[in-house]
């Protein structure tokens, strides 16, 4: 996905003004979607996924429930990645030396 498709599925996804009630969330918007699609297309849990975001788990869980209902509502459809992409391993890296837990490991959906 290139970062132009990125910013056109934020803004077609993204709520009214209107429509948005209570405090603002911790994580923006298109971090939120960027977080979803990562989710989707690279099968990552929402463990590592609250590591790179500086979220919480829970709060990760409630962001990509979230996405993948207006994704739904708005009939879009992000595709599982075929083979594994070359940028898992620094992805990894980096949630290793940001997590709390130096044995824990990316976990995928799959």
């Amino acid at each position: 996905m290139s970062p132009q498709q990125l910013i056109d599925l934020t803004q077609a996804l993204a709520p009214n003004k209107e429509d948005r009630r209570g405090r603002p969330p911790r994580l923006a918007f298109p971090d939120q979607v960027l977080a979803t699609v990562l989710h989707l297309h690279l099968a990552l849990a929402a463990e590592p996924l609250a590591v790179l975001f500086g979220s919480s788990r829970t709060a990760m869980h409630r962001t990509l429930l979230k996405i993948r209902k207006l994704l739904e509502a708005h009939g879009i459809v992000i595709p599982p990645a075929t083979t594994p992409p070359a940028a898992l391993a620094p992805l990894q890296a980096r949630v290793l030396a940001q997590s709390n837990e130096p044995e824990s490991k990316i976990k995928t959906t799959c």
